[in-house]
């Protein structure tokens, strides 16, 4: 059952209820009011004769407690006389047949009068050869039951009103915002990617509910996009020293049987030289994927102190020794300790410094340096290249990503160097950012928290 369902029969329920105990008031309050006559006759037949006797004076007397009170004698033929009748109804006669005996108040008509029932009952005389008949108008409790009734007919009404209203806020602000949420999620399920939920009034419980809906829905569809991208990019990045490594092998089966002449084994040793070349450009593709996927986990990290200043130290002084044509720089404290991986701290920066000399010029300076800020420390990478131009810069950590589209893996990385360092950034709770002026270098930025987020 669905929840407008419910709320439609719970509403129904509760109109159920409110009627029968509207019933039942006006039914106690009639009740109550018939009884309250009732003992009224019975008190006035406690002493029949002393009532016709006062009936009699009470005209001469002007009325006084016998006013609403119609006293009648029925003699031994079964005639009705009346004695007394209401000062507002003087022709009042109830409907009582010849020589009937009414010994509890009863509810009757009447045959004569503007009164329409009366409650009446018979009393015998003390010569036994009469009775009294003393009868009361229901006219005061019929105007307070009829009054009570429309009383709440009118409350019933505003409340139904009122119910009403709010049962359309809810369903305008609630319910029919999530029939849209769940139209919505079908139809992506069915695979209508580009729907999205409406949006909603604001300030309200489903606008923001359909705010993140729509927001992670986005999200997905990002991420399945990435994904798709992500694995034709890997797809194309295999299949290049794939096809090197099947074309070398074909060469060799191709080959006659037979001893080799030196002519042979030198085609035979670059075969062999390509292929390990191939067969090292696919395992440094496999690495960085292992690698991001490695980070992307919960224990993607063993922290632990870690001085940054030996640590730079010793990059720069690899960088020195594996590019000699360049000038290195290094601007760092002596000691400066932070929680982090200090392995993958360490490839993040190596990376970082391999891609300034692999997209610079032969004896560009590379420097590196640090900032710190509290709370915080940023591991600066900047060279005096070429630079990036501005188009390309939000991309750069997107795996696969290439600035020269025409140029092959094989003459640069695997494509996933910055997106590594990225992962690494973002795993210790920071982050990478660059900077590039074509023409006058880049610079980027590893900022890592000095305790970082658990």
């Amino acid at each position: 059952m669905t929840l407008r369902r419910r709320l439609v029969v719970a509403v129904a329920a509760l109109a159920v209820v409110l009627l029968v105990a509207g019933v039942s008031i006006l039914l106690v309050q009639r009740a109550f009011l018939m009884g309250r006559l009732d003992a009224q006759l019975a008190g006035l037949a406690a002493n029949p004769r002393a009532l016709l006797l006062a009936s009699q004076r009470a005209p001469a007397a002007g009325a006084g407690s016998l006013s609403d009170v119609y006293v009648g004698r029925m003699g031994s033929a079964g005639r009705l006389t009346t004695v007394l009748a209401p000062d507002t109804d003087p022709d009042l006669v109830p409907d009582v047949a010849r020589g009937e005996s009414i010994p509890t108040p009863t509810g009757r008509g009447t045959v004569s009068g503007t009164t329409a029932q009366v409650r009446v009952l018979t009393v015998s005389l003390a010569n036994g050869r009469a009775e009294a008949v003393i009868a009361v108008p229901t006219t005061s409790a019929d105007i307070a039951t009829r009054r009570l009734a429309a009383t709440l007919t009118v409350v019933g009404l505003v409340v139904a009103a009122i119910v009403g209203l709010l049962l359309w806020w809810v369903d305008r602000l609630g319910l029919r915002p999530i029939a849209q949420m769940t139209e919505a999620a079908d139809a992506i399920t069915a695979g209508d990617t580009t729907r999205r939920v409406p949006p909603g009034r604001p300030g309200t419980e489903a606008a923001r509910l359909g705010e993140a809906l729509n927001t992670m829905i986005a999200a997905s569809t990002a991420t399945n996009e990435r994904m798709r991208r992500f694995v034709a990019d890997a797809s194309h990045e295999l299949r290049t020293p794939l096809t090197t490594l099947g074309g070398y092998a074909a060469l060799h089966r191709s080959r006659p049987p037979g001893p080799l002449d030196d002519e042979g084994r030198a085609d035979v040793d670059d075969a062999m030289r390509r292929i390990g070349d191939e067969a090292g450009r696919m395992r440094r593709l496999v690495d960085g994927l292992l690698d991001l996927t490695g980070l992307e986990g919960a224990d993607g990290l063993d922290l632990g102190p870690v001085d940054l200043g030996p640590l730079l130290h010793d990059v720069a002084s690899d960088l020195r020794v594996v590019a000699p044509d360049r000038e290195v720089s290094l601007d760092a404290p002596d000691s400066f300790v932070v929680t982090a991986d200090r392995d993958r701290v360490t490839q993040a920066v190596v990376g970082l410094t391999s891609n300034a000399v692999r997209h610079t010029p032969a004896g560009t300076p590379v420097s590196v340096r640090v900032l710190t800020r509290p709370g915080w420390v940023r591991v600066q990478v900047a060279d005096s290249g070429p630079g990036v131009p501005a188009e390309h810069l939000p991309h750069l950590t997107e795996r696969f990503y290439r600035v020269d589209r025409s140029r092959s893996s094989g003459s640069g990385g695997s494509g996933l160097g910055l997106a590594v360092v990225d992962a690494i950034a973002r795993a210790h709770g920071g982050g990478l950012s660059v900077s590039s002026e074509p023409g006058r270098g880049s610079t980027f930025s590893l900022d890592l928290p000095v305790t970082p987020a658990s």
